[in-house]
This record gives C-alpha cells, sequence and structure tokens, in this order.
C-alpha cells in the first residue's frame, strides 16, 4: 500500500494544466530533486514515486512538504515498486491503470551501479541489467497506451530515461553483440553497468523510432545527469572496488540538484518536445560513434579482421531492434501487453 499523498493546502496550482506523471527512483537523490523540479514548475497536478521502501518515501514527501509553497497544490504520493521483479512492475502498472488515469511524464531515473559481485533479480536476470534496464522496459510498454492517450501533436507526452556517460564503456553490446547481456562469462562490475547503461541508451532510441513510425505523440529522450555522489556510489565501493575509489578521487562531482536539472528541463519545458536525442547539461549531444578504423582505405581495411579494432557506436538501428527483441523475450511481453507498441 503507497504512503498517503502529500499536498500543499487549498488552492489552484499556479499553471496547473492536471498532468500526471510517474518517477523511478524518486526517493532520493536526484529522483527526489527531479520531482521537487517537476512540482514546482506548475505543470503537473499529480506525481507518483515509484519505488520500494514505505518508510523512505515517507521521509521524501514529508520533506517535499516543507520545501513546496503551501499554494502548491500538487499531489505527490508514493506507489510501490520494485524493478528487479518482473511481477512487481506488472502489479504497480495495473494499479495505475485500474485508477483510469491519462499519463503525461514518464521518469525512467531509478538504477543501481558497479555491484561488486554477480548477482541476480527475482526473475534471474542480472542484477544490474534486470534493474535499470527491463523492469523499465517492460513498464514503458504496460503504459504505453496511457501515455499516448494523454499526448498531442504540440504537447507530446515525455519519456525520460537516465543512462549514463558510463555507456561509452566497452562492451560487447556497444558491438552489436546480445551474446552476453547477463554478463555471465566474466562478470566485471563496471562492464555490466555500463552495458545496462548503453541498453537504456538503445532502448530510448528504439522507443522513439517506434513511436514515430505508428505517429504516437511522444517524446522520448535519454539522459546524462553527470556524476553525482548519491547512494549509488555505496554498491560501488562496497567491495573495495579500485576502479571505483579512482573514480571518487579523481570525478568532478555535481549536486544532486545540477543532476536532475536536466531530466526537469525535458519534463517542463518546450525544449522536452524534441525526441531521440541524448542529453547532457541541458543539451542533446551526440552518444558513442567510435570507429577507429574508419580512416582506413576499403581495401586495407578488408584485410583486417573485425576483432583487431571494433567499431563501437550507439547509432546502429539493428542493434537497437534487436535489443528490444530479446528484451521482449526476456520479460514476457505477453500479446497485447505492448499497447500502440505492438512486436
Amino acid at each position: 500500500r503507497g504512503a498517503a499523498p502529500a499536498r500543499g493546502a487549498a488552492g489552484a496550482l499556479p499553471g496547473a494544466t492536471g498532468k500526471v506523471a510517474i518517477v523511478t527512483g524518486a526517493s532520493a537523490g536526484i529522483g527526489l530533486k527531479t520531482v521537487e523540479g517537476m512540482a514546482l514548475s506548475g505543470r503537473y497536478r499529480k506525481i507518483i514515486l515509484a519505488g520500494r521502501g514505505e518508510d523512505k518515501h515517507r521521509r521524501a514527501l514529508s520533506g517535499l512538504r516543507r520545501t513546496l509553497s503551501p499554494s502548491f497544490d500538487v499531489e505527490l504520493e508514493h506507489q510501490p515498486l520494485d524493478l528487479g521483479s518482473l511481477s512487481s512492475v506488472r502489479a504497480f502498472a495495473g494499479r495505475f491503470l485500474a485508477g483510469g488515469s491519462a499519463l503525461d511524464a514518464l521518469v525512467l531515473n531509478a538504477g543501481v551501479m558497479a555491484i561488486p559481485e554477480r548477482r541476480l533479480t527475482e526473475d534471474g536476470f542480472e542484477y544490474q541489467i534486470g534493474v535499470n534496464h527491463l523492469g523499465h522496459f517492460l513498464l514503458t510498454n504496460l503504459l504505453i497506451d496511457a501515455m499516448a492517450r494523454a499526448g498531442s501533436p504540440t504537447d507530446p507526452g515525455r519519456i525520460i530515461v537516465l543512462s549514463s556517460s558510463a555507456h561509452q564503456f566497452p562492451t560487447a553490446l556497444g558491438r552489436g553483440d546480445l551474446a552476453d547481456l547477463q554478463s555471465s562469462a566474466a562478470y566485471q562490475p563496471w562492464s555490466a553497468y555500463g552495458q545496462s547503461k548503453l541498453a537504456n541508451l538503445l532502448f530510448a532510441y528504439e522507443l522513439d523510432r517506434r513511436c514515430q513510425e505508428r505517429g504516437l505523440p511522444l517524446a522520448v529522450n535519454a539522459v546524462h545527469p553527470g556524476v553525482i555522489r548519491t547512494g549509488l556510489w555505496s554498491s560501488a565501493t562496497a567491495g573495495g572496488d579500485p576502479l571505483a575509489a579512482l573514480l571518487l578521487g579523481t570525478a568532478s562531482f555535481v549536486s544532486e540538484e545540477e543532476g536532475a536539472r536536466t531530466s526537469v528541463i525535458l519534463a517542463t519545458r518546450d525544449r522536452g518536445k524534441l525526441s531521440g536525442k541524448f542529453w547532457v547539461s541541458g543539451r542533446p549531444q551526440r552518444s558513442i560513434d567510435v570507429d577507429p578504423l574508419g580512416g582506413v582505405p576499403g581495401p586495407l581495411r578488408a584485410l583486417l579482421p573485425g576483432s583487431l579494432l571494433p567499431k563501437f557506436t550507439s547509432y546502429d538501428a539493428d542493434t537497437w531492434a534487436a535489443l528490444w527483441r530479446e528484451s521482449e523475450t526476456l520479460v514476457g511481453l505477453r500479446p497485447g501487453e505492448a499497447g500502440g507498441l505492438p512486436p
């Protein structure tokens, strides 16, 4: 059962339009700051904080009550969601859809990072690909019809996918190879994390392509929020990972507010009507697209084995589609569940 809604005092929310949003992983860190920014924008009348842990969400709601002016009559509530459990994802979506509400924004913010030892979700997936990608993939497919109903060509629904600059880590998926999505061959925490963040990005690109193809009024974007000193680092450093220690010592960290800024912009401003982009610091940027042999003449290139200096790219549409099909199979997407995005 979700925590009781947090509301401001009676009175119209300035500029309120009756819009509804869901933000995953919003009990702390940039997720909580994203909710705060969206609430303060005046665009939303209701925001659902979706995630695990009723107590921590109750504390988050209490903090938001103190932050928001009493004139902001925005409804904030927690609904339980465990992205490591497909049954939990289906239950969450079922509860939301049963209410008959349209959905204007979906911020896929929750995630885990660089877990020292390989562990599995309830459904047997490597934990990072399961939570960061597959849980969100299923959630989006289950809610896509509610989002399509709410959007319009002039004001599309907003789907915001939190990726990371870690999508640039060299992984098999970056070469278009889906054979080890579960990181079972040789588990390395940061490689598995990077692969899950690349999966987030490729999912966003393919979702945008499918929405465009089917004429759905939805804007889909991926975001690198910056490097933020949040609770994600607790798992990354728990095993004494030297790479995590190096990053902690050398990374240029940004505040939680700054980390949430791009997501808030995309959820509340006209820039969020753009679609199919990878955003960094409030602006679209190119995602990974590296071909070490790009300057090698054709005849010589043909003589070199592809494995010598492989191409790493996020712009291979065939890989987007292959990852989508594999994800459908892994989450057991059933006929009719995909709504406006049928297989």
